[in-house]
């Protein structure tokens, strides 16, 4: 068997991709997911004939549905033209999902339909220091100066306007931003601005999982015209959290919410012979958006069910019945396992494993299957610190402040990451 020291982007790709869809990793997974398997409500259709709910991003002046597209997997067929038909208007995409295809892919939707003056269209940058094979990665420990980072994302701003068959992109992200430093790069700021002067973005925003740091840092610049961060049901008892979207919103930045499905609707049941709670997607969608702080949300639906799902609640948030009954289940965060990424987790590893890439790693797998997003989030990694440090413990220091079963979802990582390996 392979050593976990030596598992590479290419492996986590090319094998276990495979893996996944074998029946021996399927059996690997059912143990968590309970005896059922997936579970959740039936997807009830949208009324194609009521008309969304609009918000305004902040001080950008775009009127948005409440509900928008993240692109998650551009390649689902016809899913981008159904989702505008039904009335999406908002596509997000970034310059390496699927390695360029996902921006191909909406580029190529948009010209078909010739609908470009008619919809929304964001990307996102990831700073070279943490996309796999660029500074400061594994493979490549220089540290880029300001004028380098610029020139990067000068050069890959080009080639996603090349990808999108567009001269401008709406909304230009700095991605996946989880510190301050990150927040305020020198080099990022400065390609993003000069962008927004020469009309090659009509805005520029950030997008972190550090949700209350990020909204706080833009806010301070007072740069950044949106902020995307992460929000759903169970972080309902963050109040700095909803303090900092409520604040932000306030002053006149566009707030826009992701992982809203608090990393899918896969459930778990946490004891022997537990049958895991039915999952009510609705119900968490329309918890995030009754804050009308958020002006919409970045849903990355993979299929026309899931898509229908989703745009069922663009007309109307009131609650069902058995909606107000699933977020007033004392089940309902618990067997979410929804890794906040606050890192309280890792001062108690002894090997100083990045746990809270690790447990994005596993929901992208598992509960996503977006098997190439969990391969980046691996890779980006930084050497030692992913789950190789993990490969000889027998047993797990590190605890959750909340919720999540860490030692639980890292050995399920590890037989992952073994299958199909000689």
């Amino acid at each position: 068997m392979k050593s976990i020291h030596s598992w590479n982007r290419r492996d986590f790709i090319s094998r276990p991709l495979a893996g996944l869809a074998a029946s021996q990793l399927l059996g690997g997974i059912r143990p968590l997911l309970g005896q059922s398997g997936v579970v959740e409500t039936a997807a009830p259709r949208p009324d194609t004939a009521a008309k969304p709910i609009v918000r305004t991003l902040g001080r950008t002046g775009l009127k948005l549905p409440i509900v928008s597209m993240g692109v998650v997997d551009a390649e689902a067929g016809g899913l981008i033209p159904r989702s505008y038909e039904l009335g999406i208007r908002f596509f997000d995409s970034a310059a390496f999902y699927q390695d360029g295809r996902n921006e191909e892919s909406v580029g190529k939707m948009i010209k078909q339909t010739d609908v470009r003056d008619k919809v929304v269209l964001g990307t996102k940058i990831m700073r070279p220091g943490f996309h796999p094979g660029g500074a400061n990665s594994s493979s490549d420990p220089r540290v880029y100066t300001p004028t380098e980072v610029k020139a990067y994302f000068d050069d890959v701003l080009a080639g996603s306007l090349k990808r999108l068959q567009t001269d401008h992109v709406d909304i230009l992200y700095n991605h996946s931003c989880d510190t301050e430093q990150e927040i305020a790069s020198e080099g990022a700021l400065a390609s993003l601005t000069a962008a927004k002067k020469a009309g090659k973005t009509r805005f520029i925003g950030v997008s972190s999982h550090k949700g209350e740091l990020a909204l706080k840092t833009a806010m301070k610049l007072g740069v950044y015209d949106v902020v995307n961060v992460q929000f759903n049901y169970t972080m309902a008892d963050d109040e700095g959290l909803r303090k900092a979207i409520d604040e932000t919103a306030k002053s006149g930045i566009g707030v826009i919410a992701m992982k809203t499905l608090a990393g899918g609707t896969r459930r778990i049941g946490l004891q022997a012979g537990q049958q895991p709670l039915t999952a009510n997607p609705t119900a968490m969608l329309k918890w995030v958006l009754h804050h009308e702080s958020i002006a919409t949300i970045v849903s990355g639906f993979t299929n026309y069910d899931q898509l229908e799902q989703n745009w069922a609640v663009a007309s109307n948030l009131e609650y069902t019945p058995e909606e107000r009954a699933f977020l007033a289940s004392s089940r309902a965060v618990e067997e979410a396992q929804f890794c906040r990424q606050c890192g309280d987790c890792i001062s108690g590893c002894l090997r100083g494993a990045d746990i809270p890439k690790l447990m994005r790693a596993y929901m992208y797998a598992v509960h996503y299957s977006q098997h190439w997003l969990a391969a980046e989030t691996q890779a980006a990694i930084e050497t030692g610190r992913g789950l190789s440090a993990c490969e000889s413990c027998h047993s797990c220091e590190a605890k959750c402040s909340h919720s999540v079963n860490i030692v639980r979802k890292i050995q399920h990582l590890k037989e992952i990451a073994s299958i199909g390996l000689a």
